[in-house]
């Protein structure tokens, strides 16, 4: 019996690294090695963030990981740095977004107290004319 469990489980890798195959041929070059070692990944929802997370990366940033991944000796020396660089991204990525929401809030601010200030000039100015007529 326990000979069908060891084709099964090299038929998986198998499958696993001809679906890692395809996905690279669609991709092109760019990205390839990275894209094997991402398909490595037996954690079916960590591997699934590790593509998700891959297809936003720019292509310039998909070569620089990509180069990083082949230089790498072993498996798991590669999901480190896949972990790490897509990790970094993310953070950078997340702090774009809080800077651009804190500029938008402070634009809006300055906005509201523009134009809270200009009704407040334009009913003083009311006020005078009003008390300067009577």
């Amino acid at each position: 019996m326990p000979a069908p469990a060891v084709a099964s489980k090299g038929a998986s890798v198998a499958a696993k690294g001809a679906q890692a195959a395809n996905v690279a041929s669609a991709v092109g070059e760019v990205g390839a090695t990275a894209i094997s070692a991402i398909s490595q990944i037996n954690d079916a929802n960590k591997r699934r963030k590790f593509e998700q997370n891959f297809q936003q990366l720019t292509l310039e940033q998909q070569k620089g990981l990509d180069m990083m991944v082949l230089r790498a000796k072993s498996q798991s020396e590669r999901l480190g740095i896949l972990s790490q660089y897509l990790t970094q991204l993310n953070a950078q990525r997340i702090q774009n977004l809080s800077n651009f929401y804190s500029e938008k809030e402070k634009s809006k601010r300055t906005n509201l107290l523009l134009i809270g200030g200009g009704i407040l000039v334009v009913g003083v100015i009311v006020t005078i004319l009003v008390l300067k007529r009577r």
